[in-house]
């Protein structure tokens, strides 16, 4: 596996406070972290959904997902904007890469009262490693994509970043003690508020991803600063077989933001589907990946284990069966590498027009 996570927050509609668990694994100040559509990273195109998280606690709120394993190398990228720099020798937290089993961070990528990012082992208290981006790196009010790679390891770790797609890189430290507990090895990443005496909030994000360096697909730094684009159910697809219950039809309630209890589509028999046309992105390039994503839960004594599939042309390409489904709310994902109409990778035109869809499994 390489895809671990990925949230562009657009989804979610306007002022919408994080629950936990949905998709994120857990909160410090859950309240604090709401969505906001009048600031995004970048305008969306069409009628797609735009929005970013916005954390407007001033001290110690932070944003938890857990990987699929405990990870030596993690990939992370995620747009960042501070309302103001710390002040002092105040260093903020921007993201760490978490050892939930030792419970503490292994790395934090912190920014200083220059602008200046700079990694240090454990939390930003603890010890500087790796070299120092310049000053100015960030600065107050403005949009930044960051994409790291962190390895963690007492004698050969290392750290990576890149700012705004350069192809140099701003921090490339290698050999390093980047392990901070008794485990060489990360599974969980963290994204943080402001602290009590430094940035201003809010702090706010945009298209965060964790990928790893497993797998032959989306195992590497995607060479850019990649953005995430959220299509949502425009019309019907070519399955109608499942139940719609509070809106009239099935895309429709598919296609509520936030996705709530009142508006969803019901099934109970076995390898039935249902599919939505997608909202158009005019994709001009071809995207990193696709990605499914379902807001699912079981309302009955019964074991249900459905798939996500995407349909382009005349064919479909289920994913990975969910795990049981349980009998509250949660996020699916299923990752698709290439268009099942052609058996290659996706072109954007591809992308924008296939199918988007879900079988009981």
């Amino acid at each position: 596996m390489a895809y671990q996570f990925a949230d562009g927050f657009d989804n979610y509609g306007n002022a919408f406070t994080m629950v936990v668990g949905y998709p994120w694994s857990s909160f410090n100040n859950v309240g604090n972290f709401t969505t906001s559509t009048a600031d995004v990273r970048f305008p969306p195109p069409g009628s797609l959904p735009g929005a970013c998280l916005s954390v407007s606690a001033a001290t110690g709120s932070w944003a938890s997902i857990n990987m699929s394993s405990n990870l030596t190398t993690i990939i992370t990228g995620l747009g960042v904007k501070v309302a103001s720099l710390p002040t002092g020798g105040t260093i903020q937290p921007i993201v760490d890469w978490y050892d939930n089993t030792g419970g503490l961070p292994q790395v934090t990528l912190g920014l200083n009262a220059s602008g200046a990012l700079q990694f240090y082992r454990g939390s930003v208290s603890g010890t500087a490693i790796g070299s120092i981006s310049a000053n100015n790196t960030i600065t107050a009010g403005a949009w930044y994509g960051l994409a790291m790679q962190v390895t963690i390891d007492p004698a050969a770790g290392s750290v990576q970043l890149f700012v705004n797609g350069n192809a140099v890189a701003s921090i490339n430290s290698t050999g390093l003690n980047t392990r901070n507990t008794a485990n060489t090895y990360s599974n969980a990443v963290r994204i943080w508020g402001g602290v009590a005496s430094g940035a201003g909030s809010p702090i706010k994000y945009d298209d965060f991803y964790c990928l790893d360096t497993t797998g032959g697909f989306l195992n590497a730094l995607l060479g850019g600063d990649a953005r995430i684009l959220t299509k949502m159910p425009a019309s019907a697809g070519n399955y109608s077989n499942w139940t719609p219950n509070g809106l009239g039809s099935n895309f429709q309630n598919v296609a509520v933001q936030p996705p709530n209890v009142a508006d969803y589509n019901a099934n109970n028999t076995a390898t039935t589907k249902d599919s939505y046309t997608m909202q158009s992105a005019s994709l001009g390039i071809a995207p990193y990946f696709v990605m499914a994503r379902a807001s699912l839960t079981r309302d009955d004594a019964g074991t249900h284990n459905p798939s996500l599939f995407v349909r382009s042309g005349a064919t479909d390409s289920t994913g990975v069966a969910t795990p049981t489904l349980t009998s509250s709310y949660l996020f699916y994902d299923a990752v698709f590498q290439n268009d099942p109409s052609t058996s290659a990778a996706w072109t954007g035109s591809g992308a924008d027009n296939a199918q988007v869809g879900i079988i009981e499994g």
